[in-house]
């Protein structure tokens, strides 16, 4: 949908992430698909959940609504969960995934806060912080239901 995404920096991370709970599909080679659970998105790579074991170091395609598919290298998995690397950067503008707003995506921001503060990571907290601030329902007279 063209959502702004919130700059997120870590100790070697200048990539803005969008957080999203979205349903995708991984091609992890040229005759096969597996679903995954989209968690973060980057112009440079992704971080996604699957029950299936992928190859770090191994290649993989990613549809995403808007882009088609993206080819990208699996950096790393452990614990349900895998990161990879865009081979050529992508435009978040062009991505038609919407910033996640569901419950999922808001409990997923809250462990990364917790995870953040137990690291003393405090920059992170607070960016986090603003993001989790951000994505609670409002309602009319500015009170939260």
């Amino acid at each position: 949908m063209g959502s702004k995404p919130i700059r997120i920096e870590d100790a070697g991370r200048r990539a803005e992430r969008l957080a999203l709970d979205e349903a995708a599909r991984l091609r992890p080679n040229s005759w096969s698909s597996v679903e995954i659970r989209m968690i973060d998105l980057s112009e440079f790579g992704f971080r996604a959940a699957c029950e299936a074991r992928v190859r770090p170091g191994g290649s993989v395609s990613l549809e995403i609504p808007g882009l088609g598919p993206v080819e990208a290298q699996v950096e790393w998995q452990r614990e349900g969960e895998f990161g990879a690397r865009f081979f050529q950067s992508i435009n978040l503008d062009a991505c038609e995934w919407s910033v996640g707003e569901g419950q999922q995506a808001l409990a997923q921001l809250l462990v990364q806060r917790a995870a953040a503060k137990r690291a003393g990571r405090s920059a992170v907290d607070r960016q986090l912080r603003t993001r989790i601030l951000a994505a609670l329902p409002m309602y009319k007279g500015g009170a939260s239901r």
